[in-house]
């Protein structure tokens, strides 16, 4: 490539005469290079119509030589743009063919563009008025639209004329490319191939900080240390230390030691510390590897600032002589056509407008290198020609009859109203929040005010909005309906503007210009530039759900907004969205930002609670029904007939009458007074209602009731959880009123549910069908079903919970707030008016129900949390998460970073180990990434993949009612059958949920392979098995694998990146027991040990696996009554195998300890999905251990204790220590990391088959 570039430049040089190149260093008068540009231009289209070839490529030559002279010279090739006006029609035909018809033939088309002369639209520059207005840069500078196409997306045919087509490129001369020929060596594919495993094409760019620690950890140097010094008067900087080690031996060794280094000028001050930090950490990554191209790894302007180094002073005494030439040339060239070149020449003044004030020996010094000032030129041409070219676009598509009805159809949503309000805060406000009722089109709308602004003001080359949902589905169904108001293809295709990326899924290209996504994206496009470079507007949508992932988002762009006050140039804006925000606590947060208050729909929703509901279906509680509570109290207390009422009681209640019973239990939320209006009957029920426990009869009455009696439009349930979803479609669909068509629109909505299922909730029934939705909360504000008018509520939701004291998760199904209730009663009457049914009593909601949901940071884990404020470099985790909106508590901080320090994620002052660097980079739980990690390492991946998938979503086993038995009899039977015949160890241990879980799919991806998805879901049906999780697990798995390719563990050949898409192929790739990551994937028992390693500390052990120090201060439960059931602790408490693990009924047990990931807690603290793991795993991947030489005990955190004798004790000690050495070695170079080259890691293998085969 290097010498094709040599080869062209070589024989265009040939082409130019000597007289040529003096007419260079001596400036020419404007009018005669005009004349020579344009009189090539003619004969170049004159070549073109007569197929002259000769003539085209010496037209194409003359071009590319005025190009080349006005380029050295630093002249915009807008001064080009002269009085020859004869000659423009033909130059504008001429540019619309290069440019794929850019520019419309429409009079009226041209008109509405603004222009100052619509019929030399492509010559003439854009209306600077508007750009400075609608933009708000004063760095955006006026180019002509002719410079503007992009070489890439004009690529001619060969045929045609290639030199003309290079003509609308920004390529540097010769002369001007010649500083930066150093870059070019450094980009080199030698140089690129150094980096592989830390940068590859496509990644985004992170801050200098983050790349220094990597390529520090990379070469075995101590982490990077900041120091700030004073400087000159009241300026402080920072120099950066970094420990070297020695290397290489003999004459190629070279000598470690401090190296201490610091900005050569620190005379400036620095928008912040951090900036501070980052600049300093891109001149030592300049100074200590100055062979890679680390300009390509970082963030702008870091980028630009190596470059300068890169380029030394040769670019500045090259830059001084063509200043001199340049200045010289625009002084003749302002006398001569002063109203045509000024405002472009002095745009590109500003860019050296302080240079140019300074004395010449400081501006050698100080002055921007030109490779900069081109690339910055080069951006701002591509930026203003896409801008003319959306605006042309816009203008055409309102000429379309479907695109007008649309845009009636949206003025006709409340949010319409509010449009010009909103825009005109934007101009004055970095921050904004925007509430607007159900129905607003607030969600739709906003996204498409600002896009449609931008693009209409000459900006939407610049514009870049991310607009973040709470939920997948939400992220996908609103691009494509966004997209579908725009009359565009669909998201992510040619021709749209709108994309979006969720996890496992993304349709966006470089075009994209409104992304939706999910918050979690959004952070990881922060973790590699925490300043939001090149995003204009970000929508936080939802923002009142208060998630854990929402609030960190809020401290980022706070302080985002914060640093960017300091600075000049464009802003990034910022708008918070919600319809049951609490506008105040938000609008207090940003400094008191504006708010905007959008009405919502007009139609009424009438609201009957549950009181109401019993008196209009005239509803009967039953005693036997699980809502009541005297059928609880009945069953757990033997019918509760006591002594002294004697045998005619329990005569009574044998028969039937349920009277002698009515004063046992009453519904302590029950008040008399309050329902005196209402019948007995209502009374009654509600005296003795369980209100904890949701009544599905009561739902089924009630959806038959609103089907019988109620005009057409949808019905949408609100319940907790996927499992009361399936209790109550199961009910509905066995019930007459719901069978044969009307069983296809009984429809469930929840995070599971395959996309085209979730389509169909948005599809209007056939013509006496009524379409009834059931539906977690994802249906309460992330999407908008048109035609629901009826909604019943259940008052209900699952949400997790976190207890740091007893480090203890619990997934909780509790009521929800008041917000949320009206959130949910909103969602009827979109259409016309709506009713809500609310399965819960006025009082319930008037007086028990909380006014908002408790923020997800005040009540869940921060383990994840923690790990992404140290890669995004944001400081001290607590100083960090005391800047929330509402911080967590202290000891949640505390015992989140306790658990990093025992994963060996942190050490020292919070500072990130190569595993925790790991870990940050991968989106799973801790224990799930350590678990990945180390299972490339011991060569067992491919099981772990699908544990790891498994632990993360769900659990693929569906339960039906009554069929738990049979669901239990399916996991013991896919145990007894032989996975593939000849593998070692082929009979899978049966005291493991997480190995079912890899055999399950092993199996249904064997016969999806050979068989085909039919013969898939049958097997899914015999086992109980969910085929919906298992296409989930299969695309967990990739992108698993493709997350460990990317930090370097495991290699993808090429041709399997080529296949990418192919989820079905990468899978049968990572599956491959040939490769060396999967050379102990039939070993089980080694697998058992990685699921150890990666799980602890959560561990239980039972009474022989305790020491006796914790035996004495633990007391026996009593409630097993005999001692032939094993009893369980984790150190702190009592705890019990959950009833759905295949542990939950086995009496005895290979080993006396067992992992888990959860645990939950109900009545009693229950372990989930749990596995036998052997004292050798214990004793390597454990806690501290300490050899009791005397009693031959080794004891493992103080509280667990092995039998083993003294010796073999003090071995493992030292092999323990040997293996921590070597494994943070092979993390600190995944692509070292191989069980097949590491004795280390073998003879531990060897270990754990060792031991495996002695206890059989």
């Amino acid at each position: 490539m290097e010498q094709q570039e040599e080869d062209e430049s070589d024989s265009w040089e040939d082409f130019i005469d000597g007289n040529s190149s003096k007419k260079v260093s001596e400036p020419r008068s404007y009018e005669v290079i005009a004349k020579e540009y344009h009189d090539a231009r003619v004969d170049a289209l004159r070549a073109k119509e007569r197929g002259d070839k000769v003539l085209k490529e010496r037209s194409g030559h003359v071009i590319r030589k005025l190009k080349q002279e006005l380029a050295t010279l630093g002249i915009s090739f807008d001064v080009l743009a002269s009085s020859f006006e004869s000659e423009r029609a033909s130059i504008m035909a001429t540019e619309e063919a290069l440019t794929d018809s850019t520019a419309s033939n429409n009079p009226e088309a041209e008109g509405s563009c603004n222009l100052e002369d619509s019929s030399v639209a492509m010559v003439d520059s854009v209306d600077d008025t508007q750009y400075s207005e609608n933009c708000g840069s004063d760095k955006l500078l006026k180019m002509p639209l002719s410079q503007h196409v992009s070489t890439e997306e004009q690529k001619p045919p060969e045929d045609e004329d290639v030199e003309l087509g290079n003509f609308f490129s920004d390529e540097a001369t010769s002369e001007i490319a010649l500083p930066s020929e150093k870059t070019r060596k450094l980009n080199s594919t030698h140089n690129i191939d150094q980096i592989d495993g830390i940068w590859k094409r496509g990644d985004p760019p992170r801050i200098p900080k983050a790349v220094l620690q990597q390529l520090c950890q990379r070469s075995e140097w101590d982490a990077p240390k900041f120091n700030k010094v004073r400087g000159k008067g009241s300026i402080y900087f920072y120099t950066v230390s970094i420990l070297k080690k020695a290397s290489g031996r003999g004459k190629s060794r070279k000598a470690g030691g401090l190296i201490t280094l610091q900005l050569p000028d620190q005379d400036t001050a620095f928008e912040s510390a951090e900036d501070a930090q980052n600049r300093v950490a891109a001149f030592a990554l300049h100074q200590l590897f100055p062979d890679l191209p680390v300009h390509l790894l970082i963030a702008e302007p870091y980028a630009s600032l190596v470059i300068k180094w890169i380029e030394g002073e040769s670019s500045t005494k090259l830059e001084e002589a063509i200043e001199d030439r340049r200045a010289e040339f625009v002084d003749q060239l302002l006398k001569e056509k002063d109203d045509i070149s000024t405002n472009t020449i002095d745009q590109m003044d500003s860019l050296r407008e302080e240079s140019q004030q300074k004395p010449l020996v400081e501006e050698k010094q100080n002055f921007p290198d030109v490779y900069a000032i081109k690339k910055h030129e080069s951006a701002i041409n591509n930026k203003n020609a896409e801008s003319f070219y959306l605006r042309k676009e816009l203008a055409n598509k309102k000429n379309q009859q479907r695109y007008k009805d649309m845009l009636e159809t949206r003025g006709a949503l409340p949010i319409a109203e509010m449009k010009n309000e909103i825009l005109q805060l934007l101009k004055t406000n970095n921050v904004l929040v925007v509430c607007g009722e159900t129905g607003s089109g607030k969600t739709t709308q906003v996204p498409q005010f600002i896009l449609d602004d931008m693009i209409e003001g000459g900006c939407g080359g610049e514009c870049s909005i991310i607009c973040t949902q709470p939920r997948r589905i939400a992220a996908i169904s609103v691009a494509e309906r966004v997209a579908d108001e725009r009359c565009e293809p669909s998201p992510g295709m040619n021709g749209s503007l709108v994309g979006y990326q969720v996890r496992l899924d993304s349709a966006r290209n470089e075009k994209t210009k409104l992304l939706f996504c999910t918050t979690g994206i959004l952070l990881r496009m922060i973790a590699g530039d925490n300043s939001l470079n090149g995003i204009t507007h970000v929508i936080v949508d939802e923002v009142h759900e208060r998630s854990l992932l929402g609030d960190f988002l809020l401290i980022i762009l706070k302080d985002i907004i914060e640093r960017q006050e300091t600075r000049g140039g464009p802003k990034l804006k910022v708008i918070l969205m919600s319809a049951t925000v609490d506008s105040n606590l938000f609008s207090r947060y940003f400094n008191d930002c504006p708010v905007v208050f959008g009405k919502g729909r007009t139609h009424p929703v009438t609201t009957y609670y549950l009181e109401d509901i019993y008196d209009s279906i005239n509803y009967r509680l039953d005693s036997d029904s699980p809502a009541s509570i005297r059928s609880n109290t009945f069953t757990k207390q033997n019918h509760l007939v006591s002594d002294h009422r004697g045998k005619k009681n329990l005569v009574l209640s044998g028969w039937g009458d349920d009277s002698v019973l009515s004063e046992v239990s009453v519904n302590p939320y029950y008040d008399p007074e309050r329902y005196q209006s209402f019948s007995q009957q209502t009374q009654h029920n509600l005296k003795n209602l369980n209100e904890d426990v949701i009544d599905y009869d009561l739902l089924e009455d009630l959806v038959c009731y609103v089907d019988e009696t109620c005009a057409e439009g949808a019905i949408l349930i609100f319940l907790p959880g996927v499992s009361e979803i399936d209790m109550l479609y199961d009910k509905l669909a066995a019930s007459y009123r719901f069978s044969g068509l009307s069983s296809d629109w009984l429809l469930p909505l929840h995070s599971s549910v395959t996309a085209l299922d979730q389509k169909k909730v948005f599809l209007r029934s056939p013509e006496n069908i009524r379409k009834v939705i059931i539906a977690t909360n994802i249906a309460e504000t992330s999407i908008t079903i048109d035609d629901v008018v009826y909604v019943i509520d259940c008052g209900k939701h699952k949400e997790n919970r976190y207890n740091p004291q007893k480090k203890l998760s619990s997934m909780v199904e509790d009521w929800i707030s008041q917000a949320n209730a009206r959130q949910r009663r909103g969602r009827a009457g979109r259409v016309k008016p709506g009713v809500c049914y609310s399965l819960y009593t006025r009082v319930r909601y008037e007086r028990h129900m909380r006014p908002f949901q408790v923020p997800e940071m005040q009540r869940m884990p921060l383990v994840e949390l923690c790990l992404q404020i140290k890669l995004v470099s944001l400081g001290n985790i607590r100083s960090f998460l005391s800047k929330a909106l509402e911080p967590p508590k202290e000891e949640a901080v505390t015992s989140a970073i306790q658990l990093l320090y025992e994963v060996g994620a942190f050490e020292g002052d919070e500072e990130l180990t190569p595993l925790g660097y790991h870990l940050a980079k991968l989106p799973v739980d801790v224990l799930i990434g350590k678990m990945l990690i180390y299972g490339g390492i011991f060569g067992c991946l491919s099981p772990i993949l699908s544990i790891a998938a498994f632990l993360s979503y769900k659990s693929p086993f569906v339960y039906p009612k009554d069929e738990k038995h049979n669901v239990e009899r399916a996991k013991l039977a896919l145990l007894a059958e032989k996975l593939e015949s000849g593998t070692e160890n082929n009979d899978v241990d049966g005291q493991s949920d997480h190995l079912i879980m890899m055999v399950a799919y092993k199996k249904w991806e064997k016969i999806m392979r050979e068989r085909g998805a039919r013969y898939a879901q049958q097997f899914c049906n015999s086992y109980f098995l969910s085929s919906s999780v298992m296409y989930m697990i299969r695309d967990m798995r990739v992108q698993f694998g493709t997350l460990l390719a990317d930090i370097g563990l495991i290699n993808i050949p090429k041709n399997n990146l080529k296949l990418g898409k192919n989820k079905e192929h990468m899978d049968n790739w990572l599956a491959n027991l040939s490769q060396p990551f999967n050379m102990n994937s039939h070993r089980h028992s080694v697998v058992k040990s990685i699921l150890c390693a990666g799980l602890y500390p959560n561990v239980a052990a039972t009474e022989s696996g305790l020491t006796s120090t914790v035996l004495s201060t633990l007391k026996r439960p009593t409630s097993y009554g005999t001692a032939d059931r094993p009893w369980w602790y984790d150190g702190r408490r009592e705890v019990h195998i959950h009833p759905s693990s295949i542990n939950s009924g086995s009496r005895t047990f290979k080993h006396p300890f067992v992992v888990f990931l959860e645990k939950v807690e109900t009545n009693k603290v229950f372990l989930r999905d749990t596995t036998v793991v052997s004292p050798y795993s214990v004793l390597l991947f454990g806690g501290s251990i300490n050899v009791q030489h005397q009693t031959g005990l080794v004891t493992i955190d103080g509280w667990m204790k092995i039998s083993a004798a003294a010796q073999t004790a003090v071995l493992f000690k030292q092999l323990r220590l040997t293996l921590h050495s070597v494994l943070k070695e092979m993390i600190r170079h995944p692509e070292k990391a191989s069980a097949a080259d590491n004795e280390v890691v073998k003879s531990i293998v060897h270990l754990f088959l060792e031991e495996d085969q002695s206890s059989k």
